[in-house]
């Protein structure tokens, strides 16, 4: 067993037998490293691999700290159709939004092409970081038509699921979805938002939403937290 492993298991004993309990910090890098002897490297990809499996959660400018038991699993993102306030209630947690902003802009050619709309035709742009009680784990950019969602800007985008308020203000139904899904690393402003480390591993994705008459809904583009998210993909041949 290598030495990380080793300070992997060692963390993951103590975490199980009680005595680093949920939400308190483990001892930093710089203490770990001189309690085992080791180097703050070895330690650092120790702690990774527990934050990577929902163990530990890192937060930035702040201590690694303990997941608890709602946290220590990650999330799975799965093939079907639902909002992330509906994948979140179904977990018991409470969805938030923080709006960070709500306006209207010109449609350029990649978004004009993407909701089948005129070039320079005005478009929504909703810019959301989504929270599970109160650890964001979201960061959403979408973009709608405003010529199909006239008032859609007037009503409460922060504590509502915005599928809900198509359905009810609007009569569309999300109803297929076209997604891509990429691994990166955040940058230094998104890892900020999150509360984490540069560099921390995120899942992006794009998506192409549609009703039920195949007109284009919405182009979103979410990045996800890595540590508290795996993509779940079901196939039959």
């Amino acid at each position: 067993m290598t030495v990380r492993l080793q300070i992997s298991d060692a963390l993951r004993r103590r975490i199980e037998s009680g005595e680093l309990p949920a939400q308190s910090a483990i001892p930093s890098e710089r203490e770990l490293a001189h309690e085992l002897g080791v180097s703050r490297m070895t330690v650092r990809a120790a702690i990774d691999e527990l934050v990577g499996k929902g163990l530990l959660i890192r937060r930035h400018g702040r201590k690694t700290i303990v997941a608890d038991e709602n946290h220590a699993d990650k999330i799975n993102r799965t093939a079907g159709f639902s909002s992330f306030s509906e994948e979140m209630r179904l977990r018991g947690w409470q969805p938030r939004s923080e709006v960070r902003q709500a306006t209207t802009i010109l449609a350029d050619v990649a978004i004009a092409a993407q909701l089948n709309v005129p070039i320079g035709a005005r478009v929504i742009l909703i810019e959301r970081l989504r929270f599970a009680d109160d650890e964001p784990l979201a960061h959403e950019f979408v973009h709608l038509a405003h010529i199909r969602f006239p008032d859609l800007l007037a009503l409460d985008l922060a504590n509502s699921s915005l599928y809900d308020l198509l359905e009810t203000k609007f009569g569309v139904r999300p109803v297929y979805a076209e997604e891509s899904v990429e691994a990166v690393l955040m940058s230094l402003q998104e890892a900020d938002l999150f509360e984490l480390e540069p560099g921390a591993p995120a899942l992006l994705t794009r998506r192409i939403t549609r009703d039920e008459d195949d007109n284009t809904i919405e182009a979103a583009t979410t990045l996800y937290r890595g540590d508290r998210y795996r993509m779940v993909l079901a196939r039959r041949r």
